[in-house]
């Protein structure tokens, strides 16, 4: 193998694993990769609730990280010169399910974190080097980046991953899939390299974010269910489940907002928001196997998106394309979900990016990387 250092991420590989198309479209066109200037709201929402959770651990107050929350939610749905009322509508409900997710996580999950653990590292960048054999060497050429949400130190002084991840499900499929997650758990290596002690496993914290029906978010941090009362008979009357002849009504224009509703919440119903996978116990051999089959696939996709930047016929373009990078057609417009933003490049004939509205990479979050090698 012949490249000195070949550097590639947890992400870049649940990508590969998806289509090899939008690896390479998204991650190694022109040796960057590409990028539009629009965010979808999934990565919005996972963005700004990791910088909130970063937060909490950092011991910001919670009030402050709500309101920074929902102030990034809110200007980056509502960016538009003219913004629709059904548009601000979504944006507040939005601004009021990651508000949600915040203060419930923090009433909920992080006191129980904090009796069972001490922080060791907060989401910073750890790297894991490797040979071709995918076994640790200083001087090896392969470097898989992990940022970890979380390292911790339990009772008995023994390590373990952290790792939240927002999710549309709270079902037990969701929670069983995380325990072949090798990509996942590979992060492990680069914590036991930058630290020099084994971690014991990895635990999932979920953050359910529920899911859309009739045009609004099932989330109970969302909407609750409301009946007017008639004064001075009854007054009126807030329901967290449905119960008929109430209304579904939307939280943040309640008195007290989000704050409130999260505060007043049963603990029955918040802890549904919050799925933990039990503990996953590594599996080495899985690890072992996950390296070796990177080092291979890995080094392949750098000598072919090598070969795609050099002066080459289409034809020749087209075949490296379709044998190292084959497009899986099923992910194009799936029917759940969201489809892949590289539709537009993606079929018939080469087509220039920048005139549909993309351009190149920024890759200087690399540079914090290389500057852990040694």
């Amino acid at each position: 193998m012949t490249h000195p250092l070949i550097f590639y991420s947890q992400s870049s590989v649940g990508t590969d694993w998806e289509c090899a198309r939008k690896r390479y479209l998204g991650s190694e066109f022109m040796g960057q990769g590409l990028a539009i200037n629009e965010t979808s709201l999934p990565l919005l929402i996972g963005e700004v609730l990791h910088a909130g959770l970063a937060a909490i651990a950092h011991g910001v107050d919670i009030d402050s990280i709500a309101e920074e929350a929902v102030a990034q939610i809110k200007a980056t749905l509502l960016a538009a010169e003219y913004v629709s009322p059904e548009e601000e509508t979504y944006a507040a409900e939005q601004a009021a399910l990651t508000e949600g997710m915040l203060r419930g996580f923090y009433r909920t999950v992080w006191p129980r974190l904090m009796s069972q653990y001490e922080i060791v590292k907060i989401e910073g960048e750890q790297i894991y080097r490797h040979n071709d054999e995918g076994k640790p060497d200083p001087d090896g050429s392969f470097v898989f980046m992990s940022k970890p949400d979380l390292i911790v130190r339990d009772k008995e002084g023994t390590l373990w991953y952290i790792e939240y991840k927002s999710t549309s499900s709270n079902k037990e499929a969701w929670t069983n899939s995380w325990g072949s997650a090798v990509q996942l758990h590979s992060g492990i290596r680069a914590v036991e390299q930058a630290l020099g002690e084994p971690v014991t496993g990895v635990i999932v914290q979920g953050l359910y974010k529920g899911y859309v029906a009739s045009g609004k978010s099932t989330s109970p941090f969302c909407y609750g269910y409301f009946k007017a009362g008639e004064p001075p008979f009854t007054r009126d009357r807030w329901s967290y489940t449905y119960v008929a002849g109430y209304k579904k009504y939307p939280v943040w224009e309640r008195e007290g907002g989000v704050k409130r509703w999260v505060d007043e919440m049963p603990e029955s119903i918040l802890a549904e928001q919050f799925p933990q996978v039990p503990p996953i116990f590594i599996n080495n051999d899985r690890i072992d196997a996950f390296f070796r089959q990177r080092a291979l696939r890995e080094d392949r996709i750098a000598i072919a998106a090598s070969d795609l930047r050099t002066e080459i016929s289409d034809h020749n373009k087209q075949l490296i394309a379709d044998a190292v990078f084959p497009q899986n057609f099923s992910k194009c417009s799936p029917s759940f979900g969201y489809g892949c933003q590289f539709q537009r490049i993606c079929h018939g004939p080469e087509r220039d990016p920048r005139e549909f509205g993309f351009q190149l990479r920024d890759t200087s979050h690399r540079d914090k990387f290389k500057a852990l090698i040694k």
